[in-house]
């Protein structure tokens, strides 16, 4: 009996749905562990799902303690209702990447392991691509335009998640709102900053003492982990191989370089900004240094919409395949005075 030739008809709009599928927690965890920031929050717990979105994501928001009195015997017990509570509210923000393939791609690529191999070639680049604009947007946000805005799509005018320099802003008693309530009217919803002068690297590891000391203030601890820039941390390291600390002190555990500063890991991204001058390029005189607890700041997901395949469309006018991988989440914060930042750090210093 003669062979059947090859053809066709395998139905490839329902193996790459499927494979593409497979591949949605993978994607899921490269951004989450690719980056820094969301690595600390998802290990803290604070990556989180949710399957109900409502208008905006709420967040329960303690600014007074419970008075606490004694008494003795039968003396009359205090019932006067405590006020001290309110919530911060952040917007839904959504996203997306396309995976597309063409009609002459996939025609070269007969059968169903070779499209599946140049298939998962296109689920890379659409996840380095997720990578990387996560990192940006939060890191960076609008850019060069302003760094405290959030990012804003030059296509269609949408807008993504806060980032990370409004939520610990570098001045927290500016008239702005960060979860719908005003930093400069509520002064407790204001997070730590400063500028540094520092100009030795005793100086230099004052000012973060003191900054450490300020976020640890109150329930909740001290930051469980430093975000710098590239320049900050070489001076850092620099600063403890000066005084023969072992720099090579570090947390074996985590999937990135890093060091120690108060028994919390620092690490370096290169899309932290220069806080001081508003700049997205990392300056070599005015470095960036942001003490955090993920405790109090994370990422949530509606549960629905978690990085989630679209089915494969044709575009009316293209030989082509298109689908997109979704997703609606917000970034939030919940105690800014536990967190800090210190700007204008000199990465020059030598000694």
């Amino acid at each position: 009996m003669p062979a059947i030739p090859s053809s066709l008809t395998l139905n490839y709009d329902a193996v790459l749905a499927s494979t593409l599928f497979k591949y949605r927690k993978t994607l899921e965890n490269q951004i989450s562990s690719g980056n820094k920031f969301f690595y600390f929050i998802k290990k803290q717990g604070n990556w989180k799902k949710t399957a109900s979105l409502g208008d905006r994501l709420g967040i329960p928001l303690m600014y007074e303690q419970g008075q606490a009195d004694s008494y003795s015997g039968y003396d009359q017990l205090d019932t006067t209702p405590m006020d001290g509570l309110t919530m911060g509210f952040f917007d839904w923000r959504q996203a997306s990447v396309p995976i597309a393939i063409s009609g002459i791609e996939e025609k070269k690529n007969t059968g169903e392991a070779q499209i599946l191999d140049l298939f998962k070639v296109k689920i890379k680049q659409a996840q380095l691509g997720l990578e990387e604009f996560f990192a940006k947007a939060f890191l960076q946000g609008a850019g060069g335009t302003s760094i405290v805005t959030p990012y804003t799509s030059a296509m269609n005018g949408s807008v993504f998640i806060d980032p990370l320099p409004l939520l610990v802003k570098y001045d927290p008693t500016s008239n702005t709102s960060i979860g719908n309530i005003n930093q400069l009217t509520h002064t407790w919803w204001a997070n730590q900053y400063k500028a540094s002068g520092g100009s030795t690297f005793a100086a230099f590891e004052a000012e973060l003492r003191h900054m450490f000391n300020n976020c640890s203030k109150g329930i909740g601890g001290p930051p469980k982990f430093h975000l710098v820039d590239q320049s900050v941390f070489e001076v850092y390291e620099a600063a403890l191989a000066s005084r023969h600390y072992n720099t090579s002190y570090r947390d074996a555990d985590l999937p990135f370089d890093n060091i120690k500063f108060r028994g919390g890991p620092v690490v370096w991204d290169e899309f932290v900004p220069d806080v001081a001058n508003g700049s997205t390029t990392q300056s070599t005189s005015s470095g960036t240094w942001y003490m955090l607890n993920p405790e109090f700041m994370g990422l949530t997901i509606h549960s629905g919409t978690d990085f989630v395949p679209t089915p494969f469309q044709k575009p009316e006018n293209q030989d082509a395949k298109v689908a997109h991988i979704l997703v609606i989440c917000s970034a939030w914060i919940s105690n800014r005075r536990k967190l800090g930042v210190v700007g204008s750090i000199d990465t020059t210093l030598t000694s």
